[in-house]
């Protein structure tokens, strides 16, 4: 699990991802690494290119 810090992408990438739900500083856990990578942000699963997947910046978040 880790916290969206920022992401160096497109500006159409980021709106898109924001879209998605993946909008600054929210928790996302990943599912799956690799081609594609899979990521869950609140209850929607999301698939990231590698390249996509390479612009995000996180912080990694203690479970409780």
């Amino acid at each position: 699990t880790a916290r969206l810090h920022s992401a160096e992408l497109a500006r159409e990438d980021c709106a898109l991802l924001r879209a998605l739900g993946l909008t600054d500083h929210c928790l996302l856990r990943v599912c799956k690494a690799g081609e594609p990578c899979i990521v869950e942000v609140r209850t929607t699963r999301i698939g990231l290119s590698r390249e996509v997947a390479r612009g995000l910046m996180v912080v990694p978040e203690a479970v409780a």
